[in-house]
């Protein structure tokens, strides 16, 4: 049986650090899997996605090879349907296509990872990867309600290995 854990929130606020001490912790021979996106950008130290060109991504994606594709900020990210297997499929995604999910698996459950705004922000300016003035706009935008049948709240706000204690308890929890 197929289980689909989606993980989603804003840039910044911590998914890719939860579910990186998650892998470390959960066991694939424990059933549960781990899947990387195809992106068209290089992934960075945090990040472990498979790295495609726009134009292959498109002929993938018009070939039908994904669950799910989005284009977010200047990339492309899509999820392989062949890489959604049985047992617990975890997964960072956009919110905007939790329903690409919902609407294709049966057991669907979403995590949104949230910060307050002060503690994103700040997150968000070490980074280094946008302008202020783009920091500004994911600031404003990252607070919009998320639609899902399954909604698990989850504030990241502690030190991280707290933080990714109660995380992995809630996905063991699932």
């Amino acid at each position: 049986m197929k289980k689909i854990i989606l993980i989603v929130g804003p840039s910044g606020v911590g998914k890719d650090t939860l579910i990186d001490y998650a892998k470390k912790t959960l066991d694939e021979k424990d059933n549960y899997h781990f899947i990387n996106r195809y992106i068209t950008r290089i992934p960075d130290e945090n990040e472990e996605n498979y790295f495609v060109e726009e134009d292959a991504f498109r002929i993938l994606d018009d070939q039908g090879f994904f669950v799910s594709s989005w284009y977010a900020h200047k990339n492309c990210y899509g999820i392989a349907k062949n890489n959604i297997l049985d047992g617990i499929n975890i997964i960072s995604i956009s919110r905007e296509h939790i329903k690409d999910f919902e609407n294709k698996y049966d057991n669907v459950i979403t995590i949104h990872v949230t910060l307050p705004k002060l503690m994103l922000l700040e997150r968000l300016r070490l980074r280094k990867r946008e302008s202020e003035a783009q920091i500004m706009q994911r600031i404003e935008r990252s607070y919009e309600k998320i639609e899902a049948k399954k909604l698990i709240s989850f504030e990241n706000i502690h030190k991280i290995e707290k933080s990714a204690e109660e995380f992995i308890n809630i996905i063991k929890s699932i």
